[in-house]
């Protein structure tokens, strides 16, 4: 049985070394996490007007992993205002997330918490993100 425990601890440490580091940690990461959000996002938008509940908190999962993963490199790079932006786009992303749950979603509520977030991303596209000469979006440089 001590043996198995050990086996057991061993994995579970390996494990979440592997998940840490799949979160982004340099600019290359976030910007592979930032190039899922915005299909996921326009995605979500329509699922929302459909009314395909189900599709609409699928993609409300990938857009908030993604965006997990785009904080730890705020986290990392101790920029406290990204942090603050980041953690406020989880906040509006969660809260679009409940408004499309089960059994009794909410139209109205959906798309106005999606609204709110899309205001989110604006905010730090301007204040940390600029576009490349494909019109692109990529971190600005210097951060």
């Amino acid at each position: 049985m001590r043996r198995f425990t050990t086996y057991l601890m061993a994995v579970l440490i390996a494990g979440s070394a592997v998940l840490a580091a799949q979160k982004a940690q340099t600019p290359e990461d976030l910007d592979k996490a930032m190039k899922k959000v915005a299909p996921a996002t326009g995605a979500l938008n329509k699922a929302i007007k459909s009314g395909d509940w189900a599709d609409a908190k699928k993609q409300a999962v990938v857009v908030e992993t993604a965006l997990m993963d785009a904080h730890n490199f705020w986290v990392v790079k101790k920029n406290d205002a990204a942090v603050k932006m980041s953690a406020d786009a989880l906040a509006k992303i969660k809260a679009v997330k409940g408004s499309v749950d089960l059994p009794a979603p909410d139209s109205t509520a959906a798309m106005a918490a999606a609204r709110e977030f899309a205001t989110s991303c604006l905010g730090c596209h301007k204040a940390f993100r600029e576009q490349d000469a494909n019109g692109m979006y990529v971190l600005k440089t210097g951060i």
